[in-house]
């Protein structure tokens, strides 16, 4: 395996498509602002962020079927990496099915309204949070071939999916503000279908190029399906913390702040993620690739591997610099609005950049060798501070929505800190024998 070419074809191919992707999400933001106005803009990132909590919650599947499905395809085992997708169909569709009705359930009870801190109807709120669910339920189970892709090498077709997903959306919110009136059901059907759609077609584009991979129930074995459990539990638990971590700021800040405060969080948080959508476009390809060096024993490509990362981040950090010195001018720019974005807000999303994307290069070596449960705990760990730092640090030290990120930060600096240490711990171990 020529793991240089590999590198080379999907990290170049990923950034390519993945710069046209954030030209595409930077052009549909203000178009998107525009058409829905700061408050319903605020409501609908809150919603969609609750709602895309689905993808968090497949029970560590998605990560532990790459790790396994990598594992059996770099033995060339076909029959074993097609009881790996037949089971994991299998278990998402439970998942799919036990969410659907847990949210739906959780929806018809809750005061949206009150929760949301806004003056929308609750039945209007409903309507929407539940189009949202249906579409993304549906979406989550096709959402595997992710999987598909990275462990056989192709990171870069991940990519193009996200594109074109993003070109669809671009094109409708266009038609939405030209040609309808503003409606926040309007953009919940444009996102939940063009999710849906790409989904179906890359799954049905990888099960044409290969055929013997296509699950059937021939193939469902149970032994395996508790072996991808139980790599899966423990990635599950990482994603429910992820949730509570990662997944609740928008919320707390429009039920502390109001829905107009999420908009500034927002915009400022999509401009950051670029940074980190990049350092994930570049350390993708690594897994499958550590997972098989891993396999074989190759101590020596892992070690040096992830000294070239850590070098790497040092122009990274100079990088994020630059986005936190021009990043307010640029947004004036960017959406022809002044949204009233604070020093603070600006400085700990930089910051929260520079730690999340230090512990990625370690994180991705320790998912590609099943090795997680450090992690695991960090993570608990982390999602129990979180909400109460977040409220000490919006509520008591009024911080406004950057004491949000501030109290996310805090969650995870543990990850950067620890893991390098059991990193180079393992590899010295596996040198050992």
């Amino acid at each position: 395996m020529d793991r240089k070419k590999i590198l080379f074809k999907n990290i170049s191919l990923s950034f390519l498509y993945k710069a046209v992707n954030m030209g595409l999400v930077f052009i549909t933001i203000p178009l998107l602002l525009n058409y829905l106005e700061k408050e319903l803009y605020g409501i609908w990132v809150t919603i969609f962020s609750i709602v895309n909590i689905v993808f968090f919650m497949d029970g560590g599947i998605g990560n532990g079927l790459k790790t396994k499905l990598s594992e059996s395809i770099s033995i060339k085992d076909v029959k074993l990496s097609k009881t790996y997708i037949t089971n994991s169909y299998a278990i998402v569709g439970c998942f799919a099915f036990a969410i659907f009705c847990i949210l739906s359930i959780t929806i018809y009870f809750v005061d949206l309204k009150q929760l949301l801190n806004t003056s929308i109807p609750n039945a209007e709120l409903k309507i929407v949070f539940w189009i949202t669910l249906v579409l993304i339920t549906l979406a989550f189970v096709l959402n595997l071939y992710k999987s598909f892709f990275y462990s056989k090498h192709q990171a870069a077709k991940v990519e193009l999916s996200i594109l074109i997903y993003q070109l669809i959306v671009l094109s409708v919110v266009s038609l939405l503000l030209y040609f309808f009136p503003s409606k926040l059901l309007y953009v919940a059907i444009t996102y939940g279908i063009s999710n849906l759609l790409v989904c179906l077609f890359f799954t049905l584009y990888f099960f044409k190029k290969n055929p013997k991979l296509i699950p059937s129930k021939k193939s469902f074995d149970k032994s395996k399906m508790r072996e991808l459990l139980g790599l899966s539990i423990e990635f599950f638990i990482i994603q429910l913390c992820l949730i509570v971590i990662l997944s609740t700021d928008n919320i707390i800040i429009s039920n502390l702040l109001g829905p107009k405060e999420v908009t500034s969080y927002d915009v400022v948080y999509k401009l950051f993620s670029l940074l980190i959508v990049l350092s994930v476009i570049f350390q993708d390809p690594f897994w499958a690739l550590y997972t098989d060096a891993y396999k074989k024993k190759d101590t020596l490509w892992i070690r040096k591997t992830i000294k070239k990362l850590n070098f790497v981040f040092i122009p990274f950090c100079f990088l994020v610099l630059l986005f936190f010195l021009f990043s307010e001018s640029f947004i004036k720019i960017w959406l022809q609005k002044d949204l009233n974005i604070s020093k603070n807000l600006v400085l700990f999303t930089s910051l929260f950049v520079l730690v999340r994307v230090y512990g990625i290069i370690y994180t991705q070596f320790l998912n590609a060798i099943g090795k997680i449960k450090l992690q695991m705990w960090l993570f608990i760990f982390g999602a129990l501070i979180n909400i109460p730092l977040s409220y000490f640090f919006v509520e008591k030290m009024k911080l406004g929505n950057s004491g949000v990120v501030l109290g996310t930060l805090c969650s995870i600096l543990s990850i950067a800190i620890v893991l390098p240490f059991q990193t180079y711990k393992i590899l010295k171990v596996n040198e050992a024998n």
